[in-house]
């Protein structure tokens, strides 16, 4: 069952969805699962409120594009009754790959924006 409703948001640097036929904890639950699917690890905080990343802050700095990083912050909270928003906002800018990573970071916030309207 698919329970995206809409897109609220989507710029450079957040995205912020609407589901609808879902609890607030179900959705934690789904996102953690999503993210840790997609290889992220949680850096601190618990589902629903919680910051992931994927990959290695140093390497990012010793290789630039070469090598991925990312930071995402993650809130979900209920809206209304049987409604939940989960906004997305990146944690890290990308300047350390340059150019290249900032579009990176970018490119992810998007793919992840998508894949969760997915849910």
């Amino acid at each position: 069952m698919k329970y995206f409703k809409q897109n609220e948001t989507l710029n450079g640097d957040s995205c912020v969805n609407l589901y609808s036929g879902i609890s607030q904890d179900e959705m934690n639950n789904t996102v953690d699962k999503f993210f840790k699917s997609s290889g992220y690890k949680l850096k601190e905080g618990k589902p629903g409120n919680a910051t992931y990343e994927k990959g290695n802050k140093t390497m990012r700095i010793l290789f630039g594009a070469f090598s991925k990083h990312f930071v995402f912050q993650i809130k979900t909270y209920a809206n209304e009754p049987d409604t939940v928003k989960v906004a997305v906002v990146k944690g890290t800018n990308g300047i350390a790959g340059g150019l290249v990573g900032m579009k990176q970071v970018k490119t992810e916030l998007t793919r992840i924006s998508k894949e969760l309207q997915n849910l």
